[in-house]
């Protein structure tokens, strides 16, 4: 390590595959080297990782959860002598917080991933549990909090202790360079439609609405791709038979080539009752692929602008009806990926992590 420049750390539960994942690795490896040392401390075990990271130094501490490394998190940062830290997802941040307490020239960056005041009503199959005393300990330990979105910023200032945490919103960067499809999109008679969802299998998610929508179309011929894996599935995939779309239906539970399906889909289709801020939304946009969504709260308001990259409904029928309205329209490709890529390229969003780290390395 260069001792002329800061130490900084990104901390994760994994490289499974999942959006803080991919986002948070990202940053770390394109970060600019030439300011800092950085290092990626990872929670569990390599034999997990989706996905290929390079350009980074990893450490991988092989717990099975975030608790029980505390006294591993203290004497790797003893020795690495960081000067920022920053991680994501709720319960590593709490145990970041409880461990800045020993390091109080260090800056603690935490970055949440939900807005909980919504996501509890989705709530998610897990038998993992910590006691909320340690949250709110944790969470008295962070210098500065990210949030994904304006709605998670507004939901973070209703938090008495988040509150007070130094908030800053960075939105999720377009992590690839996705090729733009080459052909616009628009209405032919006798097209069989191409629709696409990307995302794990859970309630948050919404694919039982868009299948109920799906199965209500008239006069139109689709194909529809699903792509993830999770808690649901059984769920989704019983009601696909029960309306009869199984023979429109390919599922996908993991595929590393996400990019390559949404060029060749003609709309990518969201049900998500809550979101961060959806990576494969945006993804879907970069490649000129333009969306059909559910209005919900993080982040999709600000992504989405009506004709011109896609459609917000307020409901199933509105759903039904934005993809009739969308299926007649010309769509092109090229203004599609602008609309996102303008405002979320990698070097727009990782400008927007150095200056926070650079503003923490000057208190």
């Amino acid at each position: 390590m260069n001792k002329n420049k800061a130490n900084i750390i990104f901390i994760l539960p994994s490289l499974a595959a999942g959006g803080a994942e991919r986002v948070m690795s990202f940053i770390a490896q394109n970060i600019n080297k030439e300011k800092y040392n950085v290092t990626l401390v990872v929670i569990g075990f390599e034999k997990d990782k989706a996905f290929e990271v390079n350009n980074v130094p990893i450490i991988y501490l092989n717990k099975n959860r975030v608790f029980t490394g505390l006294l591993s998190y203290i004497l790797l940062f003893k020795r690495l002598k960081p000067k920022v830290v920053i991680s994501a997802i709720g319960n590593l941040n709490d145990a970041m917080g409880i461990v800045s307490i020993f390091f109080p020239k260090c800056k603690f960056i935490g970055r949440i991933v939900n807005i909980d005041s919504v996501l509890k009503h989705h709530p998610e199959e897990s038998n993992r549990y910590y006691p909320m005393i340690l949250s709110k300990i944790g969470s008295k330990g962070m210098d500065y909090i990210i949030c994904q979105s304006k709605d998670m910023y507004q939901e973070a200032l209703n938090n008495p202790i988040l509150k007070k945490r130094n908030l800053v919103v960075i939105n999720n960067p377009i992590t690839k360079s996705f090729n733009v499809k080459k052909k616009s999109i628009k209405h032919e008679s006798n097209k069989v439609y191409k629709f696409i969802t990307v995302g794990s299998l859970e309630r948050r998610k919404g694919h039982l609405r868009i299948i109920e929508v799906l199965s209500k179309l008239d006069n139109m011929d689709f194909e529809y791709t699903i792509i993830g894996n999770g808690s649901q599935k059984e769920t989704i995939f019983t009601k696909i038979s029960e309306l009869n779309l199984k023979s429109k239906v390919t599922h996908i539970p993991f595929t590393n080539n996400v990019a390559e399906f949404l060029s060749k889909s003609d709309f990518f289709l969201q049900g998500s009752y809550v979101e961060g801020f959806p990576n494969a939304l945006i993804e879907a946009c970069s490649t000129g692929t333009p969306a059909i969504v559910y209005d919900a709260p993080g982040g999709i308001n600000e992504i989405i602008k009506n004709g011109i990259n896609g459609y917000i409904a307020t409901d199933d029928e509105d759903f039904k009806n934005k993809i009739g309205l969308a299926v007649s329209k010309e769509w092109d490709a090229e203004n599609v990926h602008k609309s996102v890529y303008e405002r979320y390229n990698s070097n727009v969003i990782i400008n927007k992590y150095e200056e926070l780290i650079d503003s923490c390395l000057k208190k």
